[in-house]
């Protein structure tokens, strides 16, 4: 009789995986598309007790012409901005996750922010307002 030879399981290499790891991470990185900063161009109010914090979840921005846009789309008033950031910041828990950053034009009367502003704090979001440091 004649004995079969014995078969010995194939060795998968490894070693190669953090690579190809790192390269997908990378190309998913360079074909996402990020939030991005409102286009349109603001004239931000200034303030001399100005810090620099990092880059919040939620954006919301209003323009010299009083247009309302939430993550740079535009959007119709108060209630939709308090329904998003509610939904935006809803598994939220810690402070700094729940941090909206609010833009606002330094021409924009009080009667068209405040509205914004409300809604932000309504819908659970921690006011970030955005301005330029004057020097001191």
């Amino acid at each position: 009789m004649k004995r079969m030879p014995r078969h010995e399981l194939p060795v998968v290499p490894t070693a190669n995986l953090v690579d190809i790891a790192i390269l997908l991470i990378i190309f998913y990185m360079a074909c996402s598309n990020f939030i991005s900063q409102q286009g349109g161009s603001l004239n931000l109010p200034k303030a001399a007790g100005l810090e620099k914090l990092s880059e919040p979840l939620v954006l919301v921005a209003i323009d010299g012409q009083g247009v309302i846009s939430l993550q740079g789309k535009p959007v119709s008033g108060a209630a939709d901005v308090e329904s998003a950031v509610a939904e935006l910041l809803q598994d939220k828990t810690t402070d700094e996750s729940r941090h909206v950053m609010f833009r606002c034009d330094a021409a924009v009367s009080r009667s068209v922010f405040e509205p914004v502003v409300n809604a932000i704090v309504q819908g659970g979001g921690i006011l970030v307002a955005v301005g330029e440091k004057t020097g001191e």
